[in-house]
């Protein structure tokens, strides 16, 4: 398969995906946006099965905290006592595991390896309690696997979704194929910035990107490095107003993290700063995002959500699809 039809296949893939979701509800993290209909997230019923809340952490450019934020995002859910999973899919850039401190002899692609590993054996106990699974290069190549390697793939994942309340997919910085399709697939979308005008405007860019393919994503900004609360309110007004403008689309609110050096001691360490800090500016403001999602799924659960395939199955689908 070229490289053109594989881009294709994702084209089409996205072009689906924005099709399906055009009729659901969606929920949010903060403020409900207006004029956008709500996704009502997969309920979390345990007389059925486990279907995990997917959330991708994205980010318009590098250096903003990206992979901090998923990281310490995990370790807020699990301390909440949710059975939580984050998979680095980080294409060239993986590091969750660094900012964790864990060893990971072992990543994604060792589950098509001629050891044929499974996932347990691949993910990791990662301090705070959640599950790690370690990225690798060229996982972006998915798309050239035979049939088989993609079925073993598929129903390795698949087990996140069965075993987990939340699965949070790190991916790399910056607008890509698989960023737009990690985006369209997940129920809840943070987008990373800071308050620098370079970093702003990289937001945007992907901000822009996801809603053309995915127009009903469930998107929300997170403003990192704030030195006030109100600086990251004024940078989402900033962006809301032009993506409303220019888009005709509303982006929610998750939230700011302020600046706090017990990050920078944190990530020198090797250990979360929700865990190195928990009573630090950072881990506050983490807090209360964690808490916001739980208290968004528990309330679609209650409503009874409407279930609709997992992520990984979707991958699956069209993974499986027919070339064109």
């Amino acid at each position: 398969m070229t490289v053109a039809d594989q881009a294709q296949r994702l084209r089409d893939l996205v072009r689906d995906e924005a099709a399906a979701a055009d009729g659901e509800a969606r929920t949010d993290v903060g403020p409900a946006p207006r004029d956008v209909p709500v996704r009502t997230p997969r309920p979390l019923a345990s007389d059925s099965p486990r279907q995990a809340h997917v959330i991708t952490v994205a980010s318009g450019k590098g250096g903003v905290g990206k992979t901090n934020v998923a990281v310490n995002l995990a370790v807020v859910l699990a301390r909440l006592r949710r059975r939580v999973a984050l998979v680095d899919v980080d294409m060239g850039l993986a590091n969750a595991d660094v900012l964790c401190g864990v060893k990971a002899p072992f990543n994604l692609t060792h589950l098509l390896g001629r050891d044929r590993r499974k996932l347990r054996e691949i993910a990791v106990d990662a301090p705070g309690g959640f599950k790690l699974i370690p990225g690798a290069n060229g996982i972006g190549e998915m798309a050239d696997l035979p049939a088989e390697a993609v079925a073993r793939l598929i129903d390795q994942l698949t087990q996140l979704e069965s075993h987990c309340d939340f699965v949070i997919l790190d991916a790399s910085a910056g607008i890509n194929s698989a960023v737009l399709a990690f985006a369209a697939m997940a129920d809840t979308v943070l987008v990373v910035t800071t308050p620098e005008p370079t970093a702003i405007t990289d937001a945007y860019g992907l901000v822009k990107s996801v809603l053309k393919r995915t127009p009903l994503a469930n998107l929300y900004l997170l403003v990192n490095q704030v030195e006030r609360e109100v600086q990251g309110k004024e940078v989402h007004q900033r962006l809301a107003m032009v993506t409303r403008r220019f888009l005709q689309r509303e982006v929610g609110f998750a939230g700011s993290i302020p600046f706090d050096r017990a990050v920078t001691a944190a990530v020198r360490g090797r250990v979360p700063f929700c865990l190195s800090a928990p009573g630090g500016r950072a881990a506050l403001a983490m807090n209360q995002l964690g808490a916001a999602l739980v208290r968004r799924t528990q309330s679609a659960s209650a409503a009874g959500g409407t279930v609709r395939p997992g992520f990984f199955a979707r991958i699956g689908a069209w993974l499986r699809r027919p070339a064109r």
